[in-house]
């Protein structure tokens, strides 16, 4: 008999970015990611993706026993999809969710930050655009034991955050797509803009995040799992005003 314990496979799915992701393992690290072939492509490649890695790498779907997923802030419809997936799966599969702030998986591409070149950030920020002229953000500080969240998700200005938190004598590094159209907002003294290579979250940063919650029993469970908007979909707020 197949020990199925030896088989059991753990699926990431990113997709509150602008180009969605998934990746698959069955240890701390992702085993493989595949990036969507474009922006907003979430809804169409979502499934063949999923189906790619798992034919790849010799799984089948039911082989799938945790899910994680960046359940917010980002793209409404990018967490509705990925909060109905999950759901979708829990129930076909009885595998068990891990919903986690998009900002955590952001924050592993400080890791690659100072892989690749040998920077140093004491001091880090995840930034999305909120709209209307706001941020999603949130701070990190490095510590012996790696990011410490020092502040919970948020939405704020860009002239808020920088009068609250840039400092000439240690520098906070950003890093986001809050950057794409947005980077001379925090172009400011005492702030620190990442190359954009590291500003995506993805499916394999979500991994190693998710992960860690799973081994510490951070899961949530389907009928409590909803998307992370901090602020309600613009649809709702015109809606709202008429």
């Amino acid at each position: 008999m197949t020990d199925k314990s030896q088989k059991s496979v753990f699926l990431a799915v990113e997709t509150s970015g602008r180009t969605g992701s998934v990746a698959i393992g069955t240890d701390q690290r992702a085993k493989s990611q595949i990036m969507f072939s474009g922006p907003m492509r979430h809804s169409v490649e979502l499934f063949p993706s999923i189906q790619q890695l798992l034919t790849d790498n010799g799984f089948t779907a039911k082989d799938i026993a945790e899910i994680y997923i960046t359940a917010g802030p980002g793209s409404f419809t990018g967490l509705r999809i990925a909060v109905s997936f999950a759901k979708m799966l829990a129930l076909a599969n009885n595998a068990r969710i891990v919903a986690l702030s998009t900002m955590d998986a952001i924050v592993p591409n400080a890791d690659k930050l100072i892989q690749d070149k040998g920077i140093e950030p004491k001091r880090i920020a995840t930034v999305l655009d909120a709209k209307r002229k706001h941020f999603y953000i949130a701070n990190y500080k490095y510590t012996p034991h790696g990011w410490e969240k020092t502040l919970d998700d948020c939405m704020i200005m860009a002239e808020d955050f920088a009068n609250k938190y840039a400092d000439p004598k240690d520098p906070i590094w950003v890093m986001g797509e809050g950057l794409v159209y947005y980077k001379d907002k925090f172009d400011k003294n005492g702030i620190e803009i990442a190359d954009h290579e590291f500003w995506p979250a993805s499916a394999e940063n979500a991994y190693l995040a998710g992960r860690k919650m799973a081994q510490a029993g951070n899961f949530t469970e389907p009928q409590d799992l909803n998307p992370f908007y901090i602020r309600r979909p613009e649809a709702i707020v015109n809606w709202g005003k008429r």
